[in-house]
């Protein structure tokens, strides 16, 4: 009886550690994390142009396409700006084709050798059609210029996406970039995983992944498309371009996280994507670690020689 009691007992401390040897090793080594949340570019819209709002064609978690109409501001004085640089240059047009002329006709009599024509006055014809000609020119560019801010007066989506936290109404004033609603852009929705520094080596660009969100539990596919190639730390405070470590415990290390994004093979069905929700990542490894449970523990606590082989 007493045999089969300690033998018992053996078998379930034997098994009582196999077990803690296989959640530490899932936990610290594997390449998954619960650390992971939902991201997607967001798109602040702000007119280009100053003016009192007169359209709102959008509103709150409305879906927009790219080129969507968001909002308009007033084009009175844009469009008044827009006929008067037109005006000048047609003025400017006006006043190079006299210089023009003028040019031609004082060059015709100096080629005939009329004795009225002097060589400054050929010269000084010529500097008036170069003159005529900038003015031209500038003319032109402010033209352009006031068609462009009469065209920013209407406000197009710029990406395809969801109308968020939209601040303004008709007849507020908009001021050129000062940020009146946002888009979360639909086609940038991506995963960012953070996982522990010692995963890192069982991860990989193009690797597989699973992605479970948590407000659905569905779980879609993805696939690694990057790791990051740094992360702020508190010792990285030196203002002279030198790093400055602070002294630290040394049998106690806790493993930095590291952002890496996942992008998505498919959308979820059940609930649609919200930048900022939660989700739990599994990956493929990258280089499945053939050893024995028993062994990677060996190692990895530097115990015998089994420790430099593996190193």
């Amino acid at each position: 009886m007493i045999i089969v009691r300690l033998l018992l007992t053996t078998i379930i401390t034997i098994s009582a550690i196999y077990a803690g040897v296989y959640v530490w090793n899932g936990i610290f080594r594997e390449p998954w994390t619960r650390d992971a949340h939902v991201r997607a570019d967001i798109v602040e819209i702000a007119a280009q142009v100053s003016g009192e709002i007169t359209r709102i064609a959008v509103k709150n978690n409305m879906t927009v396409r790219r080129g969507d109409l968001l909002f308009t501001v007033d084009e009175t004085n844009y469009t008044l700006a827009h006929a008067q640089a037109t005006a000048t240059r047609e003025e400017a047009e006006a006043r190079l084709e006299i210089a023009r002329q003028v040019s031609k006709r004082y060059d015709e009599l100096k080629r005939r050798g009329s004795v009225s024509v002097a060589d400054v006055d050929v010269a000084s014809a010529d500097l008036s059609t170069k003159a005529a000609e900038a003015a031209l020119k500038a003319a032109q560019a402010a033209e352009s210029v006031a068609e462009v801010d009469l065209e920013r007066t209407a406000i197009m989506a710029p990406a395809n996406g969801t109308v968020s936290n939209l601040a303004a109404d008709t007849g507020d004033y908009a001021t050129a970039g000062t940020p009146l609603l946002a888009i979360v852009d639909s086609d940038s929705f991506r995963i960012d995983a953070f996982f522990l520094e010692t995963q890192l080596p069982r991860i990989a660009v193009g690797a597989a992944a699973r992605v479970r969100f948590m407000s659905s539990g569905e779980v879609v596919p993805g696939t690694v498309a990057g790791i990051s190639a740094g992360i702020a730390y508190t010792e990285d405070a030196s203002t002279s371009l030198l790093q400055a470590p602070e002294p630290s415990f040394q049998w106690v290390r806790l493993a930095q996280r590291v952002p890496v994004e996942i992008t998505l093979d498919a959308r979820p069905e059940q609930v649609p994507l919200i930048n900022g929700t939660t989700a739990t990542v599994i990956l493929e490894p990258a280089h499945p670690d053939e050893r024995p449970l028993w062994r990677r523990f060996w190692d990895d606590f530097g115990w015998g020689t089994a420790s430099g082989e593996a190193r």
